[in-house]
């Protein structure tokens, strides 16, 4: 997390902190608060500089997110980052991808 992004975190700690007791009230015990952040700054601001975001509009967005917006967004990046043949050798993916003999 850069500097300002540290700073912003930290000036909006008590919104952040109301959004993950509700998420504690519905269960979602698993999601932090580092993880609502990073899905802000990672989908929903993505394409704007977040140093010129008004505080308002800030909170506003840290308000409206869901705790299954952040689960999909989490199993999404999973799904990408991983190479899922890595375990496999040569051996496995030719019967893995093969044609079936019969």
């Amino acid at each position: 997390m850069s500097m300002q992004h540290e700073q912003l975190f930290e000036k909006i700690r008590p919104a952040i902190d109301s959004k993950m007791e509700e998420f504690k009230y519905y269960q979602y015990n698993a999601i932090t608060a580092e993880e609502l952040w990073r899905y802000c700054v990672e989908k929903k601001w993505r394409r704007k500089n977040i140093e010129q975001l008004r505080i308002h509009e800030v909170i506003a967005t840290i308000f409206a997110v869901s705790p299954s917006d952040i689960v999909s967004f989490n199993q999404v990046e999973f799904l990408q980052s991983n190479d899922w043949f890595t375990e496999l050798n040569t051996e496995e993916l030719k019967m893995l991808l093969g044609p079936v003999k019969t």
